[in-house]
């Protein structure tokens, strides 16, 4: 398609104006492009760089200072900051789980590791956490299944709670 401007050379530009209700397709080549788009954006050239770095410095800042902050939480007891922490894995001394023990969570789950204890459990208190445990499990697989509007496994869900708090008279 040849240049709405000058009907000589091949467009390789094209774009919409819109005037007054009025929707025209614009075709340009290389060279008229440069002209046209120079005078009309003449003095906005020293804006784009200074904008540009401005958008650069604040995005830089915001993302440092959310960083920083919790990076910079230091043990009172030993010193550790959670940056240190992170970048080793190990905490300095017992008190260390105290300072940083919401920060640990919320690093942990953002790893996506499971926080729940699922190991071997003493004999003594073996039916308490087992019971705990079941029930925990079933109420996750309600709430699962009421959002997946599978309303009759949730029903069979709900028995299942009930039955087992009948068995253990609760």
């Amino acid at each position: 398609m040849l240049c709405d401007n000058c009907k000589e050379r091949e467009s390789i530009i094209s774009y919409t104006r819109i005037n007054n209700d009025e929707v025209e397709e614009v075709h340009l080549c290389q060279v008229c492009a440069e002209e046209k788009f120079k005078k009309e954006f003449q003095g906005y050239q020293n804006i784009i760089p200074q904008l540009e770095n401005a958008l650069k410095n604040i995005f830089k800042f915001t993302a440092n200072s959310s960083k920083d902050e919790k990076d910079d939480i230091r043990c009172e007891y030993c010193g550790r900051s959670f940056r240190e922490l992170k970048n080793t894995g190990v905490l300095g001394c017992p008190k260390c789980y105290d300072s940083f023990g919401n920060e640990i969570k919320a690093y942990l789950k953002a790893l996506n590791i499971n926080l729940k204890y699922r190991g071997k459990i003493p004999k003594n208190s073996e039916s308490y956490i087992y019971y705990n445990r079941k029930l925990e499990d079933l109420r996750e697989k309600l709430d699962l299944a009421i959002s997946l509007e599978e309303y009759e496994k949730a029903a069979e869900i709900r028995d299942e709670i009930k039955t087992l708090k009948e068995d253990a008279n609760v």
